[in-house]
């Protein structure tokens, strides 16, 4: 099954002889949730902490749940005015820099494709200039797809326990890194 990316990445030339790193971008490069919590409360709306999902996380000023139109309205907006000024993970940059001497480094996202060009830029201005994909759906299929072109191993590091799942059902064989940063998420982890 071919994964739904943008861009495909069957349109990518990769290393073959060296292993890969497939890392997420929100909540592992980019400190995603700090700067979503600030958002919302821009907003007169607050996170709940309950799960890892937004549904039923997103409150209102009288504390009641918003519904899930709402909350994709929110989403947009949010990546609308934040994904290009996102401050990084402390430590995320310099810690790929030096694992990209020996790996290939391949960044997939979950984020929504129309905002691809603003992550890529964002990713240019922190001097993070790795190939990067935007994906729809569980990566299980994506990582999947590119672990035909690597005869060396493949490690793929998310802050999400479904992604890592997703992962593993699909290709058990790719060693998994569940990478949270947030202390509040590393409670419902």
């Amino acid at each position: 099954m071919k994964p739904l990316t943008f861009p495909e990445i069957s349109n990518f030339l990769f290393d073959i002889n060296k292993p890969l790193i497939i890392c997420d971008a929100d909540q592992v490069i980019f400190d995603f949730m700090n700067t979503f919590e600030k958002h919302l409360y821009k907003n007169k709306l607050t996170f709940n902490w309950k799960s890892y999902a937004l549904d039923g996380n997103i409150l209102d000023d009288k504390g009641k749940a918003i519904n899930s139109n709402q909350i994709k309205n929110i989403i947009t907006d949010f990546f609308k005015q934040n994904t290009s000024s996102m401050e990084l993970i402390k430590g995320a940059k310099n810690s790929l820099k030096i694992l990209s001497k020996n790996f290939n480094i391949i960044i997939l996202s979950n984020i929504p494709f129309e905002f691809y060009e603003k992550r890529k830029s964002a990713l240019i201005n922190y001097n993070l200039n790795f190939p990067f994909f935007a994906n729809k759906g569980p990566k299980g299929v994506a990582v999947k797809f590119i672990s035909k072109f690597f005869k060396e191993n493949i490690w793929f590091i998310d802050d999400s326990p479904y992604q890592i799942k997703s992962v593993k059902l699909a290709m058990n064989t790719v060693s998994t890194i569940l990478f949270v940063n947030n202390v509040k998420l590393v409670k419902l982890a």
